[in-house]
């Protein structure tokens, strides 16, 4: 970042080496030219050539660093140095000139540029890490489909099954009429998801509301947090980058006092968190969580359709990961045969062929017309709750 660069100047400063602290200032200053050139372009990130900060004094600040290192392990400080980390990082980069699967990322923010080397050759990576064992078993809920799970982390010889597990027992339904598809949600499709969202406020039970982005979740919001409280429904919303300690009060309070837990499939709530018993018997999606088409998403598709050709790529590089997050956030309320669960799978493409047959298989969804939803979903809890 600019600040790694200010800070290695800092260090050469009070090293006394000033032809080097030029040197620094010379590449800073390219850093900053990029990142004025982006801020007054609005441009957020774009690709980066990093070989214009290339020198032959790199090698001789990285000694630098070492020092400054060695100094801070005898004063009994963490052994840190800005000198070392930008001397490194560039070293590095310059090995990987031309190679396939590698990129480099500028990031601007309004004070700061973020240089990244991105390396996306999980397969090329991961194959030699494998030949280290005689055998190597994975196992995971997530993994199908599996040749395709095999393929992108760089397996050669492999044998794959997969095994039913005993659950408890759920209803699921794909409403029709309903889709977050396209840049933006449009106020008539808002309007569907609210008077759907309406109706499962009416089933008897903690519920979940999960958006298949931060985007969505704050289109609705408003509107979701209005309706439940007047159903007199406690909400509980995650919020983007909220701290580790944000997270476990919200968790806490939706365990202990029930209510409406608002997320995203995205977010930490859709993985990371186990909702046994009651704690959670009503799951929505409000969409497929696909990744934005951001330059990264860009550039890892065009590197899995290099390496698997057109359709494959797309489908492994954009298609799978979606799903698998919609899988892990139904996977919250089922976690033992004991347990109880009505999902609805809120947009109509989860019931396109290539999206149903990566649902989870205790998945067997009903499709229902938008208008007929609210009936059916009282008629599918009504079922449950009989059970």
């Amino acid at each position: 970042t600019l600040n790694t660069f200010k800070n290695a100047i800092k260090e050469l400063e009070e090293l006394g080496e000033e032809v080097l602290r030029e040197i620094v200032e010379e590449l800073m200053q390219k850093a900053r030219e990029i990142h004025f050139d982006m801020v007054s372009k609005k441009e957020k990130e774009r690709i980066l050539d990093i070989f214009i900060f290339e020198s032959s004094y790199m090698r001789e600040i990285k000694r630098n660093g070492e020092v400054v290192r060695k100094k801070k392990l005898e004063e009994g400080k963490t052994p840190r140095s800005s000198l070392y980390h930008l001397a490194t990082f560039f070293i590095e980069s310059m090995k990987f000139k031309g190679v396939v699967g590698v990129a480099f990322i500028a990031t601007a923010e309004k004070n700061n540029l973020i240089l990244e080397r991105w390396d996306m050759r999980s397969a090329e990576i991961l194959r030699d890490v494998w030949g280290q064992f005689k055998r190597c078993i994975f196992c995971s809920g997530t993994l199908k489909p599996i040749k395709a799970f095999a393929e992108t982390v760089g397996l050669n010889e492999w044998n794959g099954r997969s095994f039913r597990t005993d659950f408890g027992k759920c209803r699921s339904l794909i409403i029709k009429g309903m889709t977050t598809g396209g840049e933006e949600l449009s106020d008539e499709e808002a309007k569907k998801y609210i008077r759907v969202f309406t109706d499962f406020l009416d089933i008897d039970c903690n519920l979940a509301f999960f958006s298949a982005s931060y985007r969505i979740q704050n289109r609705l919001l408003p509107e979701l947090k209005r309706i439940s409280e007047e159903k007199e429904r406690e909400v509980f919303v995650e919020r983007q980058g909220m701290s580790g300690d944000e997270g476990r009060k919200i968790l806490d309070g939706f365990k202990k006092r029930g209510g409406v837990l608002i997320a995203t499939m995205t977010g930490r709530f859709a993985e990371g968190a186990d909702f046994p018993g009651k704690e959670l018997e009503g799951i929505f999606l409000a969409g497929i969580p696909f990744d934005r088409m951001t330059l990264r998403t860009k550039l890892y598709i065009d590197y899995y359709r290099k390496l698997y050709g057109e359709e494959r790529g797309w489908y492994y590089s954009y298609v799978i990961p979606a799903m698998q997050r919609a899988s892990q956030t139904l996977g919250r309320a089922l976690r033992s045969v004991e347990d109880r669960a009505i999902f609805i799978l809120g947009d109509e493409r989860y019931h396109e062929t290539i999206y149903r047959r990566l649902l989870p298989i205790y998945i067997k969804p009903d499709v229902v017309e938008f208008d007929e939803a609210g009936l059916k979903m009282m008629e599918a809890w009504k079922e449950l709750s009989e059970w």
